[in-house]
């Protein structure tokens, strides 16, 4: 039997947040998988995702954790991972766009142990529910293409927000992060390929969410490749070497129990 925390980032979620919720309290743990509980970390929100989330009830052990500075999607995964004391932690997106459900294909490989599991959209047996536009899948395909040319790690999929971790490895890896948006899910892979750590990459269920996006393309095409030229000269350069939560600024987090 294997212990769960799962990580969810939220930045002005309000319009989205309650369909998550209900999605949580209607999941059912797989068979070996125990969820211990979930941290919702609130990325600096400015309209009523945390007023939300404290009045709401939820089914399984749950906390919010609120700061004032909005940091990125990448640092809020970084606090709730850091906060995780469970045999394996995960981060899942907001939007609830890949669904916990997916565990159970991941549950068998946790019972082995394997430090890294990761899921894709790209790979055979993955299945969306509803399509991404054309455009959106050329430019995914493009984006792995060059993330694994740069960063010479053979993974179909780096931006998957439903990734799991041991918690010895976590607590490896998560340190070490420098990129603190959506450059992260990249560079995690790249550091756990680097130092050695299995990485499984799992076909998954999932749903495009489009209309309530805050996904610009040509802005995050350009992010992406900043992202990823700053990560393969970060390992170049040796600053992966060693990296601690001590070394690091951590804004004042206010914890909110959640009902």
């Amino acid at each position: 039997m294997k212990t769960l925390t799962v990580v969810i980032p939220l930045y002005n979620e309000e319009k989205r947040i309650e369909k998550t919720i209900n999605s949580l309290n209607n999941f059912k743990a797989p068979k070996g998988v125990v969820l211990s509980k979930i941290i919702f970390v609130d990325d600096g929100s400015t309209d009523n995702t945390v007023k939300i989330l404290k009045n709401s009830t939820f089914k399984f052990p749950a906390e919010i954790r609120t700061y004032k500075q909005n940091r990125g999607r990448g640092f809020a995964v970084k606090m709730g991972v850091r906060e995780a004391e469970s045999d394996y932690v995960m981060y899942i997106d907001g939007d609830y766009s890949i669904p916990l459900e997916n565990l159970k294909t991941f549950s068998k490989y946790m019972q082995k142990d394997i430090p890294v599991i990761i899921g894709s959209k790209k790979i055979k047996g993955t299945k969306c529910l509803v399509k991404r536009s054309f455009l959106r899948e050329l430019i995914g395909t493009g984006h792995t293409v060059i993330f694994s040319k740069i960063l010479g790690v053979s993974i179909k999929d780096f931006q998957g927000g439903f990734k799991v971790f041991s918690r010895p490895v976590a607590q490896i890896i998560f340190p070490k992060l420098r990129q603190e948006r959506w450059g992260m899910d990249a560079e995690l892979i790249y550091v756990a390929n680097k130092m050695g750590f299995e990485v499984k990459e799992l076909p998954i269920i999932w749903s495009n969410v489009s209309k309530s996006s805050k996904v610009n393309l040509i802005r995050d095409i350009l992010r992406a490749l900043e992202d990823v030229f700053e990560i393969r000269f970060a390992g170049i350069k040796g600053k992966y070497a060693s990296k601690t939560y001590a070394e690091q600024f951590i804004p004042k987090i206010r914890i909110i129990p959640a009902i």
